[in-house]
């Protein structure tokens, strides 16, 4: 994760360790007594306030966010931190289930405001959601995009858009119209009253996340036979990503961490077997990336007949382009309320892995 603080730096490290510290001890505390299980967060769920819906046509998923289902009670009661829990609970889900390193890092919120005017609006309810995203899950949101806006809070956001950084504007969205969001999906990854053809879901966990085609504007339904459970191509570890190692081939820092079922999965969804899958299921001793790094470390060839180079690195050798490792993670607590820990429902259609749809 370290390139997504970079990059929320402006490419000053040591802001960027300040940020990444923070976010640190934010997991320290938050889940100090355990990850959050999927029965902490049923009963709530059941609100529909917070939900997965579909993939847009780059794989990203969409989260949902129906401000209106926040139920009065939560309000006089003060019990908001209920709507973060399930929120937190979601983000640590996709991280786990829902993303492949270097390929599907990131998601989308959809935030439906239909039927509420200005002063309906839960502004500390959703600038709580803004605070949490932008702060402890840095560079995880595409675009946010806002739904079913009244047209004087449409005006209001005009201006206040005015005072946001060009980053900021790139990410927001207030749609006029929300046959828009078909620029960027399927119909049938969206509810109707969001400008798709699927109709509104009143079950939100198991979430469910629809199959493919995910092509945006595509009309022809969704392919129902598409394989399921695609996520256990990856291990837990797997899914984290890494950092760029500059003394690293590329193929070893690009290679993904396949599970004992890759290969089955992959058979499944009618593409070719990578080998690492193959050789990884076959309980044989490779040289992952962990054996890799410590090998490179040594002084040892990282492939068989690739001579080590052991001439002292450069400063650009040793702190390369942060795009050369886009998008690969490195999270700094894996130990620390990481979802695999928790006994979730596994996605629906195989949700979280690219190979398992059309």
């Amino acid at each position: 994760m370290a390139t997504r603080f970079l990059s929320r730096a402006r490419m000053d490290p040591k802001k960027a360790v300040k940020l990444m510290r923070e976010t640190h001890e934010w997991r320290k505390a938050y889940f100090k007594d355990g990850p959050i299980k999927d029965d902490d967060v049923m009963e709530d769920m059941k609100h529909g306030i917070v939900y997965f819906i579909g993939r847009d046509s780059a794989l990203r998923p969409a989260i949902v966010v129906r401000a209106k289902r926040i139920p009065q009670q939560w309000y006089k009661e003060k019990r908001i931190d209920k709507f973060i829990r399930i929120l937190i609970f979601c983000m640590e889900y996709f991280a786990r289930y829902m993303v492949v390193p270097g390929r599907v890092e990131n998601l989308n919120v959809i935030v439906d405001l239909q039927g509420l005017g200005i002063s309906q609006v839960p502004i500390g309810a959703l600038a709580e959601v803004y605070s949490v995203l932008s702060h402890h899950y840095i560079g995880r949101v595409h675009k946010f995009y806002a739904c079913n806006v009244s047209y004087l809070l449409n005006t209001i956001a005009g201006l206040a858009k005015g005072l946001l950084t060009d980053r900021q504007k790139q990410k927001l969205n207030v749609l006029d119209d929300v046959r828009d969001l078909r620029k960027d999906f399927a119909l049938h990854q969206l509810e109707c009253d969001m400008g798709g053809t699927r109709p509104i879901v009143a079950d939100f966990f198991p979430f469910p996340v629809g199959p493919g085609p995910f092509d945006a504007g595509f009309a022809g339904g969704p392919d129902r036979d598409a394989p399921q459970g695609a996520h256990e191509a990856l291990t837990a570890n797997g899914v984290l990503g890494r950092l760029w190692h500059p003394r690293l081939s590329a193929h070893e820092n690009a290679r993904l961490e396949y599970g004992p079922r890759a290969a089955a999965v992959f058979e499944r969804c009618g593409f070719p077997v990578p080998a690492e899958a193959r050789f990884e299921q076959g309980g044989e001793q490779g040289c992952g990336h962990a054996e890799a790094v410590a090998r490179a470390s040594s002084g040892a060839s990282t492939e068989a007949g690739t001579p080590f180079d052991d001439t002292p690195l450069s400063l650009d050798e040793a702190m390369p382009s942060p795009m050369a490792g886009f998008g690969e993670d490195q999270d700094l607590a894996v130990d620390v309320g990481e979802v695999e820990r928790v006994e979730v429902a596994k996605p629906m259609w195989g949700g979280g892995f690219v190979c398992c749809h059309n």
